[in-house]
């Protein structure tokens, strides 16, 4: 075995100059909470690709080869702990593949976090298609993987349509590879079935954070009607064959984001079996329920912000944070700009300052991350009960 350093982090995803996605959205987060990141760059881009325009490059396999042969050479290899987010082709990802296979068979106690990047419900892949059997392929090497439903699909074969699909795909991530962990990101419930599994509501730390009244932007936990559906995350652990599945249901803030699954990954990360955690619940549950309260409190801190501006003709003015406009419930559409500016509708500079106003604030609310907060409150599932509100 190796002589792990406690509290090193090696993140492998992609890089941004400007925004909060890949390693610019976990980076300052682990260091927040104490951890040493060591980072590679799997692409150097100008912004994150929702701003329309984007340019820069991909980190070549060999490129890859060379850093870490770097690192090896040096003795630098000691990470008690991996983060994998974005990697956008096969070759590159087969290297990053390699070098976490031997990291883990120096000592297999290494926690190892794989974010199977891949693409979304509604989207698909925004990678190359061989990419996802080299993720099957790592899958044995992970601690734990945080796909959303769209990855879980590409990674064990099943489309998810109910509880019961739901909760073979889990089984079969958990046996057939070998999986410990599974922090499944969200999936979207009927409101009636979320009743049923009788989920707790977000902790007060978080809705004393919302306006006063609650704005129509924001859809609380189980308002609305019952075919209405449910942001929900689950926590699945096996030990042998006993599998153990926590729920967690969310809010819905209607709102572009990007880099939340990047920001929950890391928080997963930072907050399993750390040391300096004191919690009642499994250490999957516990990291998660940490790492939900995070992401959610800044994804109402960022939208919160983004609607103190006023936005004309593409430029933004700061209003008080304290204080949004009642009647600006969303910000202007493109489509709502382009008639204020319709000489010149696609100027990538207009979406820009849009979509700067909408990165994380991972910076600003930095005393969120480091606080921590209890934690987001879930259930641990009974699955024989819970299979008979199938859906």
């Amino acid at each position: 075995m190796t002589t792990l350093e406690p509290g090193r982090v090696l993140s492998i995803q992609s890089h941004v100059v400007s925004g909060y996605v890949g390693n610019r959205a976990a980076t300052f987060p682990l260091q927040t909470l104490g951890y040493d990141v060591d980072v590679v760059n799997t692409v150097q881009f100008s912004n994150h690709t929702g701003y329309g325009h984007t340019n820069g490059h991909k980190t070549t396999p060999e490129q890859l080869s060379a850093i870490f042969d770097g690192l090896i050479t040096n003795g630098l290899v000691a990470h008690s702990r991996i983060l994998t987010g974005y990697v956008p082709g096969a070759e590159a990802l087969q290297v990053v593949a390699e070098q976490i296979k031997i990291m883990k068979e120096a000592d297999p106690e290494i926690i190892y976090v794989l974010d199977p990047v891949m693409g979304d419900m509604g989207t698909g892949l925004y990678v190359s298609e061989d990419v996802v059997p080299v993720y099957r392929e790592m899958l044995h090497l992970a601690t734990i993987i945080t796909p959303n439903q769209f990855e879980v699909e590409l990674l064990s074969g099943i489309n998810i349509t109910s509880l019961d699909t739901l909760h073979t795909a889990l089984q079969q991530l958990h046996t057939v590879n070998s999986l410990p962990h599974v922090a499944f990101s969200s999936i979207p419930l009927p409101i009636a079935l979320v009743s049923s599994m009788n989920l707790p509501c977000p902790p007060s730390s978080y809705t004393n954070l919302l306006p006063n009244p609650i704005p129509p932007w924001y859809d609380a936990v189980g308002d609305g009607e019952p075919e209405d559906e449910v942001l929900v995350c689950f926590a699945s652990s096996q030990e042998e064959e006993h599998m153990e599945t926590w729920a967690f249901a969310l809010p819905t803030i209607r709102g572009y984001f990007s880099g939340v699954g990047d920001l929950f990954s890391a928080m997963v990360l930072a907050h399993f079996e750390n040391p300096d955690s004191h919690s009642d619940l499994p250490p999957l549950a516990h990291a998660v329920s940490k790492a939900l309260l995070t992401v959610q409190q800044i994804l109402l801190r960022t939208h919160l912000y983004s609607l103190a501006q006023t936005t004309t003709s593409g430029t933004a003015t700061p209003r008080p944070l304290h204080h949004p406009s009642n009647d600006q419930h969303v910000i202007p559409s493109d489509a709502e700009l382009d008639a204020i500016n319709p000489s010149n509708p696609k100027d990538p500079k207009r979406k820009a300052k849009r979509m700067r106003l909408r990165e994380l604030r991972v910076v600003q609310e930095r005393a969120l991350i480091a606080e921590g907060g209890q934690g987001w409150p879930g259930r641990k599932l009974d699955w024989s009960a819970t299979l008979n509100h199938g859906i």
